[in-house]
């Protein structure tokens, strides 16, 4: 098997052609180019507060943090927590509202 062979799709429908590899992608191109989703803003928000605990706990298990620097780090972070919570403003009057026609 040459290099070029292993690194082919094996699902492809046309293996047997010599520029499958620059027309599938040409065909991928287009079809996103086209697909009317292009224009899409995303914004992904992740809670980092369960990994934040659990590296606090392991720091307290691993005896690394005292017993007082554990409850004080616990509180620490709850405090900044409820300040983001207070700080975000869901409010719906602020919503963009986009009509599609």
């Amino acid at each position: 098997m040459s290099n070029l062979r292993k690194y082919q799709n094996p699902f492809s429908t046309s293996r047997n052609d010599n520029n499958y590899l620059s027309s599938g992608r040409n065909d991928n191109n287009s079809q996103v180019a086209h697909s009317g989703n292009s224009d899409v803003d995303v914004i992904v928000e992740v809670n980092t507060m369960p990994i934040a605990y659990a590296m606090l706990c392991s720091l307290y298990a691993t005896k690394q943090l005292s017993l007082t620097e554990f409850e004080d780090a616990i509180k620490n972070l709850k405090s900044l927590v409820d300040e983001d919570r207070v700080n975000n403003d869901n409010d719906p009057n602020t919503a963009k509202i986009y009509h599609v026609e």
